[in-house]
């Protein structure tokens, strides 16, 4: 749903998946880390010495006014960057870990294309069509439909970290997750519904976006029009066996849908790595 993620800034994309973790984790394995005795929790803007003390690691100060909306400063020691100094002197390949937090997650994935680890717990990110934000974006800075796409990413992630078991499966409810989603982020979306059945959990998801409906298993067609003249169950079964019955709007519509244009590439089953 599009109840909000957190109301803390302190949340962001990266912290979400637990990507931030393990970078935190690669910053305190340098040399230089090492050698000064910093710790993955050194490199935390939430809690240790790290952090900036004037903003407590925020990057902004918080002025509450009384009739007008608050207003947020950057913060004048560390200029937005969360951090002391001495720590954004550890770099890997030229970068601190204040810049990492200013990527964009495609920027990252390729940045960190050498560390499996972080990698991997971005790509669920990209997955889903968020490849676009910062690393280090506040959660509640997202829009609805961008909260909805970064928690059905959490869930990616939890997928790749667990084997098949059907005892703990989640049955995940979408209602029209399409609305405002180009074509290609529809395709991104049916590969991320495709590999949270593969880690063992069930979708319902309430749609009238042919594609989505023509890559489901099983089709339960409610009409046969809308209002009071709609309510009852028209046809039941696979998207072949819909588009076989006559009485069906949503058979005919899939009927013609597959003559003048082929399905996007995610209705094929997807190779199983």
């Amino acid at each position: 749903d599009q109840s909000p993620i957190g109301k803390t800034t302190r949340s962001n994309p990266a912290s979400y998946v637990g990507a931030f973790d393990e970078i935190r984790d690669l910053f305190s394995r340098t040399d230089t880390a090492k050698e000064r005795g910093y710790t993955a929790g050194t490199f935390s803007f939430n809690s240790g010495n790290g952090r900036c003390p004037t903003c407590g690691g925020n990057g902004f100060e918080h002025v509450e006014m009384q009739f007008l909306s608050d207003v947020y400063l950057r913060c004048p020691d560390c200029d937005g960057r969360r951090y002391r100094p001495e720590i954004l002197e550890i770099t890997i390949e030229g970068k601190s870990i204040a810049d990492v937090l200013d990527m964009t997650v495609s920027e990252a994935i390729t940045f960190f294309k050498g560390d499996y680890k972080v990698a991997a717990a971005l790509r669920p990110l990209a997955e889903v069509g968020l490849e676009y934000l910062r690393l280090g974006q506040p959660v509640p800075t997202l829009s609805g439909g961008e909260a909805q796409r970064l928690k059905l990413a959490g869930h990616l992630a939890e997928a790749a970290n667990s084997r098949l078991n059907t005892q703990n499966a989640t049955l995940f409810l979408f209602d029209e997750p399409t609305t405002g989603l180009h074509f290609e982020d529809i395709s991104k979306l049916l590969k991320a519904f495709r590999k949270l059945i593969s880690a063992g959990n069930a979708l319902v998801v309430i749609e009238h976006n042919l594609d989505v409906i023509r890559a489901s298993d099983w089709i339960i067609d409610l009409g046969p029009e809308g209002g009071e003249a709609g309510g009852e169950v028209v046809c039941v079964g696979t998207p072949d066996e819909a588009m076989a019955c006559e009485a069906s709007h949503t058979g005919k519509a899939l009927r013609e849908y597959e003559q003048v244009s082929a399905p996007v590439e995610a209705v094929a089953p997807l190779t199983q790595h």
